[in-house]
């Protein structure tokens, strides 16, 4: 059997959550049985939506949105119904994600080794940046003296020290305070910690016989193992040999496993300094561990969907639609105001008097058809084309129609050329990785439908939401007329804008 595409669609839904992960929020509110409505109670201002005990604000619908250009996706002005459209998808996003998490922790993802062992991870990192920025770092400061120093050393007698050029020199006197800083960090980390490393279990000769286990180092009780650097080890062009999996060069080893060492003191004395009760640890890692949980569970409900041959071949001959590619016409129309010239115009070309062509350049009301003789070019058949989609595609090719009113308009129609319906083929491999990808998403369209409807309680508070459309129609409403009066300054109007987006509302 062929191999399917997993990573493919893996690589897709990792996005699409990672997308969704910003419109979910860890903060709690009691669970409210009965049906949804639009009473809420405890939540946060702004809330738009709550999934079991999960709430959706419109803040953080706003935060997707503003994402969404990372990944190239066209914004649409605030205050339009384009926007709204695109809100409304997001909180669908936002309501499946938060879905995905629930069922996960239900079904006790959270406790898979893979997905505790990636947290501790994260958690370690964001521990050691707070420890150097925080205490290794602190805030650096500048004093009044250091600036008037380098202002009388440093720059010409003609500057004159302007709050401008204050504020650059303490920028730069900063930036020379972290540079030299950086330089020491290694070395003052170090002052009373014992580091050891083993430099024969590290040397590349050892490769062949080491073990996972093996200790490459320690820094006073604590013992690194080889299976907690290795991954930083691996050579950037490895390929399947051992030998060659691994970076070759020595130093380069070194290099990283002091990085490392560094980065596991941090840790642990940022951990006895008490960092895992700050807000931003808090706040970031509890993100993390949100987004990395569904996308966790997702991923593992992705592989055991993987279909065999014959449920991709039953599918594939159950959604045939899908993987067709419609009949297609070419059209030529003349357009009149009435029926009397349309059945006038018919007339003479059933004579011979007059050609299709000659009569949509001389009668058709549509301005084009001057310079397209009625041409409409190629009509796929499934596309509405002004309630005359069935028309088209029963008329014989080169016949006239009879007139036909649609949109208060009297047409002749005419069938220049057809090409048949195309069925694609299973065994083409871009046919087969389309339906492996609509075959995913189906099954999990389907889970997340089971789960909304038997397992957790959703409700959106849709007056919420329309007093947020509402509110934001207004904000645009109101800068326009600012913008029409003397002296408004756009730029400022912009600033308002994004710093007005942001904030909660507490009406």
């Amino acid at each position: 059997m062929q191999q399917q595409p997993v990573y493919k669609f893996i690589t897709f839904v990792f996005l699409l959550s990672a997308l969704s992960l910003a419109a979910c929020s860890d903060e709690k509110a009691e669970d409210k049985p009965g049906e949804a409505s639009t009473e809420k109670a405890a939540e946060p201002v702004g809330s738009v939506a709550r999934v079991g005990d999960e709430i959706v604000t419109y803040a953080q619908l706003n935060s997707m949105l503003n994402s969404s250009a990372m990944l190239g996706l066209a914004i649409p002005a605030l205050g339009t119904p384009e926007r709204n459209q695109m809100m409304l998808a997001l909180l669908e996003k936002a309501i499946s994600a938060n879905l995905i998490y629930l069922d996960a922790k239900d079904k006790g993802t959270n406790r898979l080794t893979s997905y505790m062992e990636d947290v501790n991870r994260f958690e370690d990192a964001i521990i050691a940046s707070l420890y150097k920025s925080k205490i290794m770092i602190g805030d650096t400061q500048v004093g009044e003296i250091e600036v008037l120093h380098y202002y009388n050393t440093q720059t010409s007698k003609e500057a004159e020290l302007t709050d401008d050029t204050r504020l650059a020199i303490e920028a730069m006197i900063r930036k020379k305070k972290l540079d030299e800083f950086e330089v020491t960090l290694h070395d003052r980390l170090r002052e009373s910690v014992k580091v050891v490393i083993n430099e024969n279990v590290l040397s590349p000769d050892y490769d062949e016989i080491r073990s996972d286990a093996d200790v490459i180092a320690s820094y006073d009780n604590h013992r690194i193992s080889w299976s907690q650097v290795k991954g930083m080890m691996q050579n950037a062009n490895r390929n399947t040999s051992q030998a060659s999996f691994y970076t070759g060069n020595y130093e380069e080893r070194i290099t990283q496993l002091q990085q490392y060492i560094d980065n596991a003191i941090m840790t642990h004395k940022g951990r006895a300094a008490g960092l895992e009760d700050d807000t931003a640890f808090i706040e970031k890692t509890s993100e993390y561990r949100k987004a990395r949980l569904i996308n966790e569970h997702r991923n593992g409900l992705i592989h055991s969907w993987n279909p065999s041959e014959d449920e991709l071949k039953t599918y594939f001959a159950d959604n045939i639609d899908k993987f067709t590619v419609p009949e297609a016409r070419r059209v030529q129309m003349l357009m009149v105001k009435t029926r009397e010239e349309a059945e006038a115009v018919k007339a003479q070309i059933d004579k011979g008097e007059i050609t299709m062509h000659q009569a949509a350049q001389q009668y058709s009301i549509d301005s084009n058809a001057r310079h397209t003789q009625g041409d409409m070019g190629w009509i796929s058949k499934g596309t509405e084309f002004g309630g005359l989609e069935e028309l088209i595609f029963k008329l014989r090719p080169e016949v006239v129609s009879d007139p036909v009113e649609s949109q208060a308009v009297w047409h002749l129609v005419k069938v220049l050329a057809v090409v048949a319906a195309q069925v694609e083929n299973l065994d083409n491999p871009q046919t087969r990785e389309r339906a492996f990808r609509a075959y995913m998403q189906d099954r999990l369209h389907n889970y997340l439908v089971d789960l909304r409807k038997n397992y957790y309680e959703v409700a959106v508070y849709e007056d919420e939401l329309q007093r947020q459309f509402q509110r934001e129609a207004d904000f645009i409403a109101e800068l326009s007329a600012k913008d029409q009066q003397e002296g408004s300054a756009t730029e400022q109007r912009i600033e308002e804008m994004q710093k007005w987006i942001t904030q909660p509302t507490l009406e």
